[in-house]
């Protein structure tokens, strides 16, 4: 009673704090992912399951109002001219199934209203006096066996009966809507519970193999991304999609034990900055330092600062050898007229990491700036730039403003309750006290050093990003030599390093706190 008590004062005072729309979807809630990686405006989406469930999806529940069998696959496209209507209504999908086994060539039609009528080909309708169709923009037909078996004039929600809906590439849980949102071609939308959901994420985005801390912190980060990110597709009527525009989200083919047992772990766990989710962005490897968010995209975010990783050896050391010929061509590319390029020049900032990419012509110059410089380079043969942290090797260095770099923000301070049965992972270093409500207060901003039992952490201060010089360097020749670390845009939690850090015994809580700066780890649901 305790327990449930002090959390629902937490709720109260986070949402007084400054909680905004994610509230009104609970973290165990349901979730609307746009299946854009295969199914984005298709003329034609199969279906492979051969029984499946019609319903309307309301309130976290499926309403089943029938189902549909067929032998082979069904075939749904969007509507084209030539339908008619019989002029019958029914009240449910089985009355119409019933009186379509009358009416040649008919099928049961889900009509706007919600109600039930029958459709049939207008070539075949004259006989029972149909009556012509419209042209509509929603309207989805499904065909078996070369047979239209369902018509709707409205998103049309089903799932397999077992409870796994295959649509060939790839197969999911939870319910599918086929929908037409911009009023021409087949859109695939899976509705998915939230952990569900991220039972397929964490695995698609972290090897299940990786220690279950790392799994569990890469859920955490997950979650909250998605809270954070919600809604951002609403002008395609869903949260999120399935790309890295997103999280990368592949049905039930990535799905571990190891990484659902990490989701379970960490289930309702989210990080909260002021209150409201944060952008819980991470990267592969962000090369020893993680980036300060204005760095990569402008935006200067209080608890996605720079911080010096505390394993180097998760560095990920690559090269590239680039040529002034393939520069050109890019830019020939891009429309970028400066004459033939002749040499490069990159600007680091104090953590090393390139901020600006320059291209010398022999009629001018083009600046490449933050993550601009990584995209250029994309196309390019052999692949582009695995991070921005990298050198010109041989290239002639001078620093930059000498003395005068700026003092990086310090951490603040938050913390995260800890429940009363909830006992942290102990590892070789640290200790922790029990606080007389039985509930731990850990405070980020501090590098947590280890945990014993329920209470407070003995921490240690984080030690600052490193600060070194700011630095130009000019490359000489035709080939260009690049030596860097790193993978990714390396803001937020590295997961490389995340998986260093638990393996040397930090726990999930620990390695978020490390990454992302002052924010709360906080249980909700």
């Amino acid at each position: 009673m305790l327990k449930k008590t002090i959390f629902s004062l937490l709720c109260l005072l986070l949402i007084g704090a400054g909680g905004r729309s994610f509230f009104a979807m609970e973290i165990d809630g349901y979730l609307r992912i746009g299946l854009e990686q295969y199914f984005l405006e298709r003329a034609q989406i199969n279906i492979y399951s051969q029984n499946i469930e019609i319903g309307i999806f309301s309130g976290g529940n499926f309403h089943s109002m029938g189902s549909l069998s067929s032998l082979g696959r069904f075939e749904a496209i969007p509507a084209q001219s030539g339908l008619a209507q019989i002029p019958l209504s029914f009240g449910t999908l089985g009355e119409a199934q019933m009186a379509s086994e009358l009416f040649a060539h008919s099928a049961p039609a889900w009509l706007a209203d919600g109600t039930w009528g029958l459709f049939i080909p207008a070539q075949h309708g004259e006989p029972y006096g149909a009556v012509p169709l419209s042209q509509s923009t929603q309207r989805i037909l499904l065909f078996a066996n070369n047979e239209m078996v369902l018509a709707s004039d409205r998103p049309l929600q089903f799932r397999d009966i077992s409870g796994i809906t295959n649509l060939g590439v790839r197969q999911y849980r939870g319910i599918i809507e086929f929908a037409r949102f911009r009023g021409q071609n087949v859109t695939a939308v899976n509705i998915i519970h939230m952990d569900e959901y991220l039972n397929s994420v964490v695995p698609s985005e972290m090897p299940a193999s990786w220690h279950i801390d790392a799994l569990r912190a890469q859920a955490v980060a997950a979650r909250t991304f998605t809270l954070h990110r919600m809604a951002s597709w609403a002008g395609r009527d869903y949260d999120l999609c399935d790309t890295v525009f997103s999280q990368v989200y592949s049905g039930i083919g990535r799905e571990h034990p190891n990484s659902t047992q990490a989701v379970s772990d960490t289930s309702g766990i989210i990080m909260l900055h002021n209150g409201v989710p944060i952008s819980a962005v991470y990267s592969s490897c962000a090369g020893g330092i993680t980036a300060n968010s204005e760095d990569v995209w402008v935006t200067a975010l209080p608890y996605l600062r720079s911080v010096t990783e505390i394993y180097p050896a998760a560095d990920m050391l690559w090269q590239r050898t680039i040529t002034l010929s393939q520069i050109n061509q890019l830019l020939s590319n891009s429309n970028i007229n400066i004459g033939a390029a002749v040499s490069v020049e990159i600007v680091t900032n104090q953590q090393g990491r390139v901020m600006q990419f320059i291209i010398h012509g022999q009629t001018g110059q083009h600046t490449l700036q933050r993550e601009n410089i990584r995209t250029f380079f994309n196309p390019a043969p052999g692949g582009g730039l695995r991070s921005r942290v990298f050198t010109i090797v041989g290239g002639t260095a001078t620093p930059v403003n000498s003395g005068q770099s700026p003092t990086l923000p310090a951490s603040t301070a938050t913390s995260y309750v800890l429940g009363a049965n909830e006992i942290l992972q102990a590892n070789p270093v640290g200790m922790i006290s029990a606080n007389s409500a039985g509930y731990g207060v850990v405070t980020a901003g501090q590098m947590i050093l280890g945990a014993s039992s329920v209470g407070i952490v003995e921490s240690a201060p984080i030690a600052p990003p490193v600060t070194g010089q700011a630095m130009r360097m000019v490359s000489s020749g035709y080939s260009i030599a690049l030596e860097g670390r790193g993978w990714g845009h390396g803001v937020g939690m590295s997961q490389h390093g995340a998986r260093a850090m638990a393996e040397m015994g930090y726990d999930f809580r620990q390695i978020l706190l490390f990454y992302y700066t002052g924010i709360e780890i906080t249980y909700m649901r």
